[in-house]
């Protein structure tokens, strides 16, 4: 007997999670184009710089520093508690990161900020080698010290460094004093990531930066020259970031089936927060979709349902997502709620058609948005 597709299976068992879709959510052949103004579209590019962008980035840099205060907590008087208290503050931080992450073009990009926040993925375990060897060099200090350790590999400075110095194998010792080395390369991610998290904020902060450029494009600049470059930037923030979704952080866990899963190829397996990163990744994305009030200069056939057929599938990821219990490392080998994983597969291709197949054209946007090339 044939088995069943997961597409196949996956509606079968989610059917009870649908609602009908919303009227008018089928076209016949391509959309009108937009005839919105270049000064209402960059009323869009404002919207989201304003409502989700600035924001985000400030909760992160926020959320890094509470960490950097915990972990220092637990270097200085090492316990159970204190412990628990530094592991939770990693939850909340990668949380704050998964938020805002798919903006993946302005100050982030610059002196490697991205890879050195998070370097995902990891095919060949590189954080894990360098890390182990980091600590096993108890006489190098050359990594507890955020300007040193800014300058070493990107894979030992970032959140799965952290991860892995917080919750991976031989962890337990930071409840003692036997763990002050550990602890202390700790406080240096810790304190790295604040700095880069405040060079990332002050960037997106000044009026002369890339906000500037974003909202004032002009022929000299090769990267925003129009109003459609700056409006198509932020648009690539949900066809890129859902497709990342899709194919780094479910597909390569997910296998065909649960004998085929990887559990460990969820990014924060390790320490049990990555049903929270990924449900931080929807809502990030949901929070950019809501501020840009795309409907303001959608032409008015797409208007008129298109946004609230988008805000629809990103529903059906939140209940989804909230019904399906931690960790995903125990649900993806087992067929109880595997199922309703195989659904956001579903939806987050769904998603990113409707973005590059139905948003995109309808604002008279080209083809070509970047790819990840099976990064």
């Amino acid at each position: 007997m044939t088995k069943p597709s997961i597409l196949v299976t996956a509606l079968a068992a989610m059917t009870a999670l649908l609602m009908a879709q919303p009227a008018g959510a089928q076209e016949d052949g391509p959309p009108t184009p937009t005839t919105a103004s270049a000064g209402e579209k960059l009323d869009v590019v404002w919207n989201v710089i304003d409502g989700a962008i600035r924001p985000g980035y400030s909760a992160f840099e926020d959320a890094a520093r509470e960490e950097a205060t915990k972990i220092g907590a637990l270097c200085e008087m090492p316990d159970e508690v204190q412990l628990k208290t530094a592991r939770e503050g990693f939850g909340q931080l990668a949380k704050a990161f998964a938020a805002i992450e798919f903006v993946r073009f302005g100050p982030i990009t610059e002196d490697h900020r991205l890879e050195r926040i998070l370097f995902f993925p990891d095919r060949r375990g590189v954080t894990l080698r360098q890390v182990q060897a980091i600590l096993a060099n108890t006489e190098d200090d050359s990594a507890l010290s955020p300007a040193t350790l800014a300058q070493k590999s990107v894979a030992v400075q970032g959140l799965t460094a952290l991860e892995f110095v917080l919750f991976g194998s031989g962890s337990e010792t930071l409840e003692t004093k036997g763990g002050d080395f550990r602890c202390s390369y700790a406080k240096a991610i810790a304190d790295n990531i604040v700095s880069i998290a405040e060079a990332v904020t002050a960037g997106w902060g000044n009026e002369e930066g890339i906000t500037s450029r974003l909202t004032n494009p002009s022929q000299s600049d090769t990267a925003y020259r129009t109003a459609d470059d700056s409006l198509k930037e932020i648009t690539s923030i949900f066809i890129d970031g859902l497709e990342m979704i899709r194919d780094q952080r479910l597909k390569p866990a997910l296998g065909e089936d649960a004998q085929d899963a990887n559990p460990k190829a969820f990014l924060y397996h390790r320490s049990e927060n990555a049903l929270a990163a990924l449900s931080a990744n929807f809502s990030g994305l949901r929070q950019i979709f809501d501020a840009a009030q795309y409907g303001e200069i959608l032409p008015e056939a797409q208007a008129s349902y298109l946004p609230d057929a988008i805000s629809f599938e990103f529903d059906n990821a939140r209940r989804t997502l909230d019904a399906i219990p931690a960790p995903l490392a125990d649900v993806v080998v087992s067929k109880e709620n595997r199922d309703k994983l195989d659904y956001v597969l579903i939806v987050t291709g769904s998603l990113q058609s409707e973005f590059a197949n139905q948003l995109a054209p309808a604002l008279g946007l080209s083809a070509g948005f970047s790819s990840l090339d099976g990064d």
